[in-house]
């Protein structure tokens, strides 16, 4: 037992010398800074990793907008929604180029400041450099094509617009058309009639007469139209004049019409309409 005591004494004593010697600090020291150097270096490959896969999910992203692009400018014809989504993407493209160009421009001068040359590193630098180039390229690439469809798509929408004024003027022009032909159809088919006494009609100026044996004249210069009903007589085919006597005063073929008895009063029946019209636009009825 007291060897043993003995033999951890001099084992403590032994070690506790060892720690307190040059050479035992010195490795000491040595392998902090290695351990140092190796955390170091840890961390810069994961920045150059990081930095790395940063650029390609960029480049990611870049191929698919220019898909997007691609997609919506492979029509004829391209809506404005299109045209707005196309705009969009070519500016994300153009901001993500330049992301890459710059994050591509740190991670080599963050080689060119480590220590010691890694060319595998160096190599990685260079296909990312050529496929920044690449997709430079197809940008611009995809741009002219763009710039080229717009020219033929203006020079069309110019000619779609020539085309849309004409047609508008042309419209307007038959337009105008259908109204004079409307308003020429409604006046060809438009008359007028009254009916009342004697007296009425002469109050009016419809009916006048000039001197005793003079016969009376119907619808001089100066009567009053606005005692007389406006009729469409494509639609007007029985005018009720609410007396038990009537006669027709103006000039209308006998066999356009008949006057009939309904309900004790007098009733025009018009049987031809072109014929009843085509003496006079006038009709006047004397009902006393």
């Amino acid at each position: 037992m007291k060897k043993l005591i003995l033999f951890a004494c001099l084992s403590i004593f032994f070690i506790s010398c060892v720690k307190d010697s040059q050479e035992y600090k010195d490795l000491k020291a040595e392998k902090d800074s290695l351990e140092a150097l190796n955390s170091k270096k840890v961390a810069e490959v994961d920045s150059y990793l990081k930095r790395i896969n940063d650029i390609a999910d960029n480049f990611d992203k870049l191929r698919a907008a220019e898909q997007y692009v691609n997609t919506d400018a492979s029509g004829e014809k391209l809506s404005k929604e299109a045209v707005e989504r196309i705009n969009e993407n070519i500016q994300l493209m153009s901001q993500i180029l330049q992301k890459n160009k710059e994050e591509i421009a740190r991670l080599e001068e963050q080689v060119k400041k480590g220590k010691g040359s890694n060319s595998q590193l160096q190599r990685t630098i260079d296909r990312l450099n050529a496929t920044l180039q690449e997709r430079a390229l197809s940008m611009d690439s995809l741009k002219m094509e763009l710039a080229q469809k717009d020219e033929k798509l203006a020079q069309l929408g110019h000619e779609v617009g020539i085309l849309t004024e004409s047609n508008d003027i042309l419209s307007k022009d038959n337009i105008k058309k259908a109204d004079q032909i409307k308003k020429q159809e409604e006046l060809m088919n438009t008359a007028w009639y009254v009916f009342g006494s004697r007296r009425e009609l002469k109050s009016q100026q419809i009916l006048t007469k000039n001197g005793i044996f003079r016969a009376a004249k119907i619808l001089q210069n100066d009567f009053n139209k606005d005692y007389f009903v406006k009729i469409d007589i494509r639609s007007t085919t029985t005018i009720p004049l609410y007396s038990k006597k009537a006669k027709v005063l103006t000039n209308h073929p006998m066999k356009s019409y008949t006057i009939t008895t309904e309900n004790g009063t007098k009733v025009i029946n018009i049987k031809n309409y072109v014929e009843f019209w085509s003496v006079s636009k006038y009709l006047v009825v004397q009902v006393d």
